[in-house]
């Protein structure tokens, strides 16, 4: 039988959080199309400019993508001379990845306009310091396996 009350989706947390990722992100995405950078190339391109140089595969896990993806991302960004990939010095199988200076330049000026956008749509939307410790408080707790049922997601 159905619950009383607020509908399954107006409760599920995965929803809402995937709805106001969408409803927050979706002016940020319009100035991604702009300027000709995919979701995914962003994704490593931001991880790469805050993290500094790292293999394929810490890149995919810490851009939260498949590493498939992350590949195709770095051959157009390789294309565009927004990233370099060498061969590791520690192990020739892997190959590490760096942002070039005018992929550092392309994704400073794009995380402006992200923090900018952000701030803006958020405008009248009160403190939310406590939601985004509540938020890291989750993932950390989610990330720990402690969840009940916890499966890593793959994309």
């Amino acid at each position: 039988m159905p619950s009383r009350g607020t509908p399954f989706l107006g409760r599920y947390l995965p929803y809402l959080l995937r709805q106001a990722d969408q409803t927050l992100s979706a002016p940020f995405y319009a100035a991604l199309n702009r300027s000709g950078v995919a979701r995914s190339e962003w994704r490593v391109l931001v991880v790469l400019e805050e993290l500094g140089e790292l293999r394929v595969a810490e890149l995919a896990t810490a851009s939260l993508s498949p590493q498939p993806t992350v590949t195709h991302a770095l051959k157009r960004l390789e294309e565009r001379g927004l990233v370099t990939r060498t061969v590791s010095s520690e192990d020739r199988r892997q190959r590490v990845v760096a942002i070039t200076a005018e992929g550092s330049l392309l994704t400073t000026a794009l995380m402006d306009e992200a923090t900018r956008l952000e701030a803006e749509a958020l405008a009248g939307a009160g403190d939310l310091t406590e939601l985004v410790g509540q938020l890291r408080e989750v993932t950390a707790f989610l990330d720990s396996g402690a969840g009940a049922g916890h499966q890593t997601p793959t994309e």
